[in-house]
């Protein structure tokens, strides 16, 4: 396996590894988190039976739709809908009224009840449905949860790699702030695919310079090349932080900006993938969601073989039958030419 190899699948193999070590504590503070497991959270404790929780099964869906070639926002839209219908677990509640509108009916969330083909969504264009549930100042970490493979497949493209960036975020998170973060992790995680370590200020600029390149066909979906204040605060504060100062458990916990903080942290700072992983998850809050976009710069960063291999294990087993994350990976090196 040659180094490539190994960080584009340690990139897919983290995104599975941290919503599953997260799973078990998502919602609890980080007090709690500490009462339930004094020496840390060390063990995968997901359920075997269940399907693929949310973050990990629209990571799939966005990993499948860029091999396919650039993501399109109604093909995304008819791939949500289905996995809602078929599936669902862990939908989130901007996800769900986005799709509810889109499909003219609650999602079935068939889940672990199996049973039936999607029903044909009846609703209102994806677009519209995502705008209208965006209400004005919805900014879940919905997307970003879902988002990194696309820097697998656009590794060594900027412009793409950001264009299908906000592109997948805009199907059921319309708010800029989605978008803008989707593009970050996936700009710092193409940067840790190709071994190269992208600062603060470094990263940003290529946001600007990158997203700027797609303005002609973004602008329709509110973006232009300047990066909201909020979102270039959110990357500098974690630039600042360290792992032990993560406070990420409050209200704010589903916030995109918090999720893309705490992920930007761990990547800059870390010092092996357990370390960071277990520090996110340790903090309480998102969890589920927080492992998951760690999991995808840590193992981006530290490689396959940095990720531990009771974690892998453990993966493997909760996932049997199911596509691999490695294979994901090499579907999506493929299609990069790669």
């Amino acid at each position: 396996m040659t180094v490539s190899d190994d960080r584009d699948r340690g990139l897919m193999e983290g995104i599975a590894v941290g919503n599953l070590l997260g799973i078990a504590m998502e919602g609890m503070p980080k007090d709690e988190v500490r009462r339930r497991y004094p020496n840390g959270v060390t063990e995968i404790e997901a359920r075997v039976g269940y399907p693929d929780d949310d973050d990990l099964a629209q990571a799939i869906i966005i990993a499948e739709a860029s091999a396919a070639g650039p993501l399109d926002v109604d093909d995304l839209g008819a791939r949500f809908w289905a996995w809602g219908e078929e599936n669902g677990l862990g939908m989130g509640l901007l996800t769900h009224d986005v799709l509810t509108r889109y499909g003219g009916a609650l999602p079935r969330c068939l889940g672990r009840a199996g049973g039936g083909d999607a029903r044909p969504p009846a609703g209102m264009p994806i677009l519209e449905a995502s705008r209208e549930a965006w209400g004005g100042n919805r900014a879940g970490n919905g997307a970003l949860m879902r988002c990194a493979p696309i820097a697998v497949r656009w590794r060594d493209d900027p412009a793409a790699n950001a264009r299908n960036s906000v592109v997948s975020a805009v199907p059921t998170h319309w708010d800029p702030r989605c978008g803008w973060s989707c593009a970050l992790l996936d700009l710092a995680a193409a940067a840790a695919l190709r071994g190269d370590t992208l600062g603060a200020d470094e990263l940003m600029a290529q946001a600007e310079s990158a997203l700027g390149a797609s303005t002609g066909e973004l602008s329709r979906y509110g973006y232009d090349a300047v990066m909201p204040e909020e979102v270039r605060a959110a990357v500098q504060r974690a630039a600042a932080e360290s792992l032990s100062d993560l406070e990420i458990d409050g209200g704010d916990s589903g916030y995109t900006l918090v999720t893309l903080r705490t992920a930007l942290t761990a990547w800059w700072t870390a010092e092996s993938f357990d370390e960071g992983l277990r520090a996110i998850v340790e903090a309480g809050g998102d969890t589920d969601t927080n492992g998951t976009a760690a999991g995808a710069l840590l193992g981006a960063r530290f490689g396959l073989q940095g990720i531990p291999s009771r974690w892998r294990d453990d993966a493997a087993r909760l996932r049997a039958g199911r596509q691999t994350m490695a294979s994901v990976a090499d579907m999506l090196a493929s299609a990069r030419g790669g």
